[in-house]
């Protein structure tokens, strides 16, 4: 794969510095000029103003210049409009209208966090202690890990993101949800269906389930109200999540222990269909109705069908 990693997003919402607030509060630095980093990451949101909440942009890692010019070729015959095509290259998805920026970067780097090994029947590990993790608090998420895009027609912008762009399936139910990974994550890009383009929800990465766990209670104390749905664990990708409402009505995800693919000819080998049971959890509370149609889905409605 000539891709290597999810780089950023661009987001547009009416009210930048309160989405800032929020990420400063999650724990991830912000400059006072929209740009917001995380630990692992860099600089992976940059948000502006804008009349209604939408995903502007996306950018990925790419290995090698060479890569932009397979990439150009793809999108070409797709019959879609390049920009660039030195270090970048950019285009526009035209059914979800979110610009695509491929950009050839250094891969993702990150130390390792100290395993945690849990007690089990049979299995003492830890004896005449607390748990380490009682004692802990909350802390930035390491790097941005995936996003997911509501689009009105889930397989055209498929076939842009896997026939143009390289990304690859990981996991898909027909017309529901796809999931597609630029790099060895599960997914760095999910599509649902949607009667008009929206960032559906985006996710942070965390070192394991009490760094999610101590995080979003920490989020909650603030705000009650910002609670969406979790904790669970998905079955496709198999990660710990847990979902939270940011400022602009978009939905936060923080999640650890996603799979990882490193091989294709062994995850193909295994994958079976994801069925509809499978596509909420594997357990977990039942997935709330605002996380299917959000409760500003007929200002957006609106507000493209005025554009």
């Amino acid at each position: 794969m000539s891709l290597h990693r999810l780089l950023a997003m661009r987001v547009g919402v009416p009210r930048p510095d309160e989405l800032a607030g929020f990420y400063a509060e999650v724990g991830l630095a912000t400059d006072g000029d929209g740009r917001v980093t995380s630990p692992d990451g860099g600089t992976q949101v940059v948000i502006e103003e804008a009349p209604y909440r939408q995903l502007l942009g996306v950018e990925l890692g790419a290995a090698h210049e060479r890569d932009l010019d397979d990439i150009g070729g793809r999108l070409a015959d797709l019959g879609v409009t390049i920009e660039g095509r030195s270090s970048s290259l950019t285009a526009v998805d035209p059914i979800s209208h979110v610009r695509f920026r491929v950009t050839v970067a250094e891969p993702l780097a990150q130390a390792g966090s100290t395993a945690v090994v849990d007690n089990r029947p049979g299995a003492t590990v830890r004896r005449n202690e607390r748990a380490s993790a009682v004692s802990q608090g909350p802390r930035p998420p390491r790097r941005l890990g995936h996003l997911v895009i509501g689009t009105p027609d889930i397989a055209a912008t498929q076939r842009f993101l896997v026939d143009g762009l390289g990304c690859k399936v990981s996991d898909q139910a027909d017309g529901i949800v796809s999931f597609l990974r630029c790099s060895t994550d599960h997914h760095n890009i999910g599509l649902v269906h949607s009667p008009v383009p929206i960032l559906q929800h985006y996710s942070w990465e965390c070192d394991d389930v009490d760094h999610v766990g101590h995080t979003a209670t920490a989020l909650l104390r603030a705000d009650a109200d910002r609670q969406t749905w979790g904790l669970g664990r998905h079955f496709a990708g198999s990660n710990f999540y847990w979902y939270l409402r940011d400022p602009s009505g978009a939905f936060m995800e923080l999640f650890s222990d996603l799979d990882v693919i490193d091989d294709d000819d062994a995850w193909e080998a295994q994958r079976t269909p994801l069925a509809l049971e499978h596509v909420a959890n594997s357990w977990g509370p039942d997935i709330p109705m605002e996380f299917i149609a959000p409760h500003d889905l007929p200002e957006l409605q609106a507000a493209w069908a005025a554009r």
